[in-house]
């Protein structure tokens, strides 16, 4: 914020926003200029008619915005407890903090203040201890509040690897729960996140990579986390790698399936360039087939004539003189 030129600045705030007070108390102590909250409903006092009007049809036809509003509160936690316990966070910049669990809240904040910076805004800690910390500027939440959730999977470097060569070869994933630690395991991780426990940091959540001390500055932090990172990584292509979590959720819910990327061998060998515009994956159980578009998130149902036309679409094999794969591409391109 420090390197943008404004006067002020003005956080817009959706729904209840006591906590994004909290963050506005923090940061007007780091600026010189004033930085305040609004409701979306008093977006006028701000703005003229014209430019509220045209705020709102800018948000309604934001993709990111949509989700937003019709996402419900407790599956947001739920999905950063995801990302923070498989330690994936694709869309994160490296060494940008998001989510930290704590053995006693007040400790870490009073010994740690410099790292504070150093996280995202939406950024969580959490821990069973209560925070008495009226300035703190994060979303506090007991672990407690994911005990339903789905167990994550505890797995060797090995494991992982067998089970990714296992879908290489046959395009059956045997994994049908999210992997504990995974972006680690595969050295796909950019450290978004820590454990802090008895005065020590984790990079991992199974605290079997212990990367320094509290009060520890967030450089040697992150460059003990780097080293630790690239010892971690299992060669395989970073893509692969990126596509199985999701489906092992795909897994999970379909149950027991055999999948078609361009990336695992199925009646088809897997391609060899790796690195592919990747739209379309396939995948069938033993009721149902389906086809499932990446750039939008949607999955159709499909019968098994397009199944089979589908992998030689998605490993880039087309016939121009197959009629009804023609046809096939036609009716996908209109699904995408």
């Amino acid at each position: 914020m420090d390197f943008l030129e404004f006067d002020r600045y003005v956080f817009i705030a959706v729904e209840e926003n006591s906590r994004l007070q909290r963050l506005v108390n923090y940061l007007s102590d780091k600026v010189d200029y004033p930085i305040t909250t609004l409701e979306m409903d008093s977006l006028g006092k701000l703005l003229s008619d014209e430019q509220v009007i045209n705020v709102q049809k800018v948000l309604e036809n934001h993709s990111g915005y949509r989700t937003l509003r019709t996402l419900k509160t407790e599956e947001v936690f739920e999905n950063g407890y995801r990302a923070f316990r498989s330690a994936m966070y694709p869309h994160l910049t490296k060494g940008l903090l998001k989510h930290v669990q704590v053995d006693e809240v007040n400790t870490f904040l009073s010994e740690n203040k410099d790292l504070i910076p150093h996280f995202a805004i939406n950024s969580a800690i959490y821990s069973d201890t209560d925070c008495n910390d009226p300035s703190n500027p994060f979303i506090v939440r007991s672990i407690a509040n994911f005990s339903k959730m789905e167990i994550f999977a505890r797995l060797t470097e090995l494991e992982l690897r067998d089970a990714l060569e296992e879908f290489l070869k046959s395009g059956h994933l045997m994994l049908t729960n999210h992997v504990l630690d995974y972006g680690i395991l595969t050295g796909i991780s950019r450290f978004n996140s820590l454990v802090f426990k008895q005065s020590t940091f984790y990079l991992d959540s199974a605290m079997n990579i212990p990367i320094g001390y509290s009060g520890e500055s967030f450089q040697k932090l992150f460059n003990e986390a780097s080293m630790k990172l690239e010892r971690q990584v299992i060669d395989a292509n970073n893509e692969i790698w990126c596509l199985v979590p999701l489906l092992i959720a795909m897994n999970r819910t379909y149950n027991d399936l055999e999948f078609v990327t361009p990336y695992n061998q199925y009646h088809l060998a897997a391609i060899e360039d790796r690195i592919v515009s990747l739209n379309w994956i396939a995948f069938k159980n033993s009721d149902h087939h389906f086809a499932f578009n990446l750039p939008n998130s949607r999955i159709f149902k499909i019968n098994q004539v397009v199944f089979e036309k589908l992998e030689y679409i998605i490993k880039n094999r087309l016939d121009e003189r197959d009629l009804v794969m023609q046809k096939v591409v036609e009716v996908l391109e209109t699904y995408a």
